[in-house]
C-alpha cells in the first residue's frame, strides 16, 4: 500500500508541479511560469499529512492535494485562453522552459522529497 500511495503521490506531484500556480495571474507568460513554479514548490513544502492514519486518508489526502493543483491550473489555463490561443501558447512553453532552469528544477527536487519524506513518515508511525 505504502509504496503504491507513494508512487501516486509522485507521480501527481510531477504531473502538476509545472501546470499548478495559486496567486493569481499576471498576463506575463514567463513571470507566471516562474511564480507557478515557486508557488507549488510551497505548497509541496507546507502540505500536511498529520491526518493521515489509515490508507483510507491516504487517499482524501491525495484527492485534495490533486483538486487544488486541478484548479489553481484551470484557473491559469482559463486565463491564457482567454488572451488568446498565441498567449496561452506562450505560457505553456514559458512553463515547459522552466524543465531546464537548474534553480527551480533544484528546488522542486528538495520540496518533493521532503513531501514523500513527511509521507512516508506518518505512513510508517501509523503502521507502527
Amino acid at each position: 500500500m505504502k509504496i503504491k500511495f507513494l508512487s501516486i503521490a509522485f507521480a501527481l506531484v510531477v504531473a502538476v508541479m509545472f501546470t499548478a500556480c495559486s496567486k493569481g495571474p499576471s498576463g506575463d507568460p514567463a513571470a507566471d511560469a516562474k511564480q507557478c513554479a515557486t508557488e507549488m514548490i510551497d505548497l509541496m513544502k507546507n502540505v500536511d499529512v498529520s491526518n493521515i492514519k489509515t490508507a483510507e486518508d491516504a487517499d482524501k489526502w491525495e484527492k485534495e492535494f490533486s483538486k487544488q493543483g486541478e484548479e489553481i491550473q484551470k484557473k491559469y489555463e482559463n486565463f491564457y485562453k482567454e488572451k488568446g490561443e498565441d498567449k496561452l501558447n506562450e505560457f505553456k512553453k514559458a512553463l515547459d522552459d522552466l524543465e531546464n532552469d537548474a534553480e527551480i528544477k533544484k528546488q522542486m527536487e528538495d520540496a518533493q522529497k521532503e513531501m514523500m519524506d513527511k509521507v512516508m513518515k506518518v505512513m510508517t508511525e501509523t503502521k507502527g
